[in-house]
């Protein structure tokens, strides 16, 4: 038997949430190994469809949101799931619901309709109902669809990736940093230029999940959005690794981020190592 299947209800029942999380990106990852993207890139195989976003929905974007459903449904005694691939939430299982679940199947979406190893199952899990904040995530998922190992957070009980405990670089200071900026649709103005002028250097990614989860990690000092675009499912769970691995998260202008009323509603942020560099990051912007 696949050491991953439980064995009985009672075992279902007993897994904890972090190990189920490890389940649903290993199976994820499997399903979508039967729903490769066409190697000539998205624009040959674009369904007709459009997600509740507006964004096109890929064939690989519904097998990941579907295989997602089933696990949950079939790990997690109840819950809402909330999909960026769908215009209403799920609800299965006993009511109340225990869990909410706020996914993005695939994170990066553009990354791996062309191959490129930059995307991710994202899942934030928040306990009751409620709003949708920070404050109110208590586990989350950001699993690479390249790598086997995904990073796993429990509130208070730090960030992982296997055995390995994350924590940020504690860099201090944007002439020091690293950052990744988000570009699509954006031309930076000036005060985004001077950030990107005074960095060490500047990467970019196409993937919030990824680039939270890189500064959470160290390889990244800092990640910026400024586009007023990004929504919860792509940022929550990544946010609880990097604020569990000793970041600092915030909007542009430095007000908390969240909460949300729904997976809807966009804004910026900053991701940093530490509110040092996230409020550095902020005097700047606004100069």
């Amino acid at each position: 038997m696949d050491k991953s299947s439980p064995g009985s209800a009672a075992d279902v029942l007993q897994m904890d949430m972090a190990r189920i999380l490890e389940v649903v990106h290993r199976r994820v990852r499997a399903a979508l190994a039967e729903t490769p993207p066409d190697p000539a890139g998205p624009v040959a195989n674009v369904s007709s469809e459009l997600n509740p976003k507006g964004d096109v929905q890929q064939p690989f974007d519904l097998s990941a949101d579907k295989r997602i459903r089933q696990e949950l449904e079939a790990l997690c005694f109840s819950g809402v799931i909330l999909s960026e691939e769908r215009a209403e939430g799920i609800v299965f299982g006993r009511q109340p619901p225990r869990y909410r679940f706020v996914v993005d199947p695939v994170d990066g979406s553009d990354n791996h309709g062309r191959g490129l190893p930059l995307s991710a199952v994202s899942i934030a899990v928040l306990v009751g109902e409620g709003p949708l904040g920070l404050e109110q995530v208590m586990h989350a998922l950001v699993g690479s669809l390249d790598e086997e190992t995904p990073l796993l957070g429990t509130r208070q009980q730090g960030a992982w990736q296997g055995t390995v405990r994350m924590q940020t670089s504690g860099v201090r200071r944007i002439e020091d940093a690293f950052v990744s900026c988000e570009l699509n649709h954006w031309a930076p103005d000036r005060r985004l230029g001077e950030i990107l002028r005074r960095s060490r250097g500047i990467r970019t990614y196409g993937c919030a999940s990824r680039a939270i989860a890189l500064v959470a990690s160290g390889a990244l000092d800092a990640h910026i959005d400024v586009r007023d675009r990004l929504t919860p499912e792509s940022f929550l769970s990544a946010s609880l690794l990097l604020t569990e691995a000793g970041g600092y998260v915030c909007r542009p202008d430095g007000s908390p981020l969240g909460p949300f009323s729904s997976i809807r509603d966009k804004t910026g942020l900053i991701a940093a190592a530490g509110e040092d560099l996230a409020l550095a990051i902020v005097a700047a912007l606004s100069a």
